[in-house]
């Protein structure tokens, strides 16, 4: 089992993305579950509860010796205690690399774009990207917008107006009223 989480004192990007990065470890016949390490934001339920998915549950044990993939966050203070003691698989992320020490090489995707959920969206194959319901799209939308601020903030690149382009017309979202509310 890969257990995915985001950062402590989460907000939207390291929520949703971590409960998709599950998403897609498992269409590639991984077993995995997303989990949150603290109490999400209203931006963060308001996009659950718009989408119609349950939050990933409060982390609650150790992660010592169980295989973890990390999203949104590379540097380990901005994780569990227990996470210098787990075996690092994977990471998904577009902030700079912190110092983390893995036991072996892990499938490590860092790119500077606005938000992790671009990232994985590029990394998913069009025949994942459809398998994806509607709602589960609404989550990978709502990280990247929370990020970049609405397409507003300068980290904001082509991949994140092009995967939030995508997003939307898969979700049949209103971006204006999505992004207001």
């Amino acid at each position: 089992m890969i257990h995915v989480i985001g950062h402590l004192n989460p907000d939207s990007d390291a929520i949703c993305t971590a409960a998709m990065t599950a998403r897609w470890l498992s269409l590639r016949g991984q077993q995995a579950t997303a989990w949150r390490l603290g109490e999400p934001n209203r931006e963060t339920q308001f996009i659950f509860e718009h989408a119609g998915l349950t939050m990933p549950e409060r982390l609650t044990f150790e992660l010592t010796d169980r295989d973890v993939w990390l999203v949104d966050f590379t540097e380990p203070a901005q994780g569990p205690e227990s996470l210098t003691e787990s075996n690092v698989v994977g990471i998904i992320d577009h902030h700079r690399l912190g110092g983390l020490v893995t036991r072996l090489p892990p499938e490590v995707w860092v790119k500077p774009v606005g938000s992790s959920a671009t990232l994985l969206w590029q990394l998913m194959t069009e025949d994942e990207r459809n398998q994806l319901s509607s709602a589960e799209a609404i989550l990978l939308l709502g990280a990247v917008l929370s990020d970049t601020v609405t397409l507003r903030s300068p980290t904001t690149t082509t991949d994140d107006r092009q995967a939030v382009d995508a997003l939307a017309q898969k979700t049949g979202v209103d971006l204006d009223a999505f992004s207001r509310d």
